[in-house]
């Protein structure tokens, strides 16, 4: 490629940068770091719960990339600590990864699923890792729409539009792995709470960078097409 062409192709990914995320089609990425939940599946950082933290040394990190105008996300995760077998089917569809809002105006607060990634995963999707407990679960073009969501209903949320797109890029949305490790107690009354998430760990997404989609290089404006066109002839 040459220097012309990286020079343009710059200058359209600081100008999507610039622009906000929702005004534009774009493929937005996201991350997020996994570790230990509240036993009430909210965020030890910022939630205390009575009945403790999850006791676990486990760990993950989530990647994901946004399509704003397919509606769809491309999921890696990546999980030390907890093997496929501890994977607990949990929640309206009965799969074991949820990506949920926090409460309603309470961030770190354990809320309602709005994404299910794991329903009608394929078992190729999940990967255990050859040395030491962990696995890894990879998955494209998860729709957001809710005829795609199963029994999912968050309120007000679907289909795929603004709404969870702005939910996706709010930092409140987390992801959450459910186990079934004999690890959740009360400490009350040494038993599980009714109801209980069963998440051992949790993670915030963030978004971290955004480069347009080819559909909507015209919304950057004439010149900078023109620009990009101009780099192409003089190569």
């Amino acid at each position: 490629m040459s220097y012309s062409i990286k020079s343009a192709l710059t200058g359209l990914t600081l100008c999507a940068a610039l622009l906000p995320l929702t005004t534009q089609a774009a493929i937005i990425t996201l991350k997020g770091t996994l570790s230990a939940a509240n036993q009430n599946g909210s965020n030890p950082a910022l939630v205390t719960d009575s009945n403790g933290v999850v006791p676990t040394k486990a760990k993950g990190v989530i990647t994901i990339q946004l399509n704003d105008e397919a509606n769809t996300l491309d999921i890696q995760l990546g999980v030390g600590g907890i093997v496929l077998s501890d994977l607990r089917d949990f929640g309206p569809n009965a799969s074991p990864i949820h990506l949920h809002n926090a409460a309603p105006g309470s961030p770190g607060n354990f809320g309602p699923i709005s994404i299910d990634p794991t329903f009608t995963a394929d078992p190729s999707d999940f990967t255990a890792k050859p040395l030491g407990p962990g696995f890894t679960f990879k998955r494209d073009s998860v729709s957001l729409l809710a005829k795609d969501q199963g029994n999912v209903t968050a309120p007000d949320m679907h289909p795929g539009n603004d709404k969870i797109v702005d939910a996706l890029l709010s930092e409140n949305m987390f992801v959450a792995v459910h186990t079934n490790k004999p690890i959740f107690t009360s400490p009350a009354t040494g038993t599980r709470p009714e109801g209980f998430p069963f998440i051992e760990i949790r993670g915030n997404l963030k978004p971290v960078s955004a480069v347009p989609v080819p559909a909507a290089l015209p919304l950057l404006g004439s010149g900078l097409i023109a620009l990009f066109a101009a780099a192409r002839r003089r190569t």
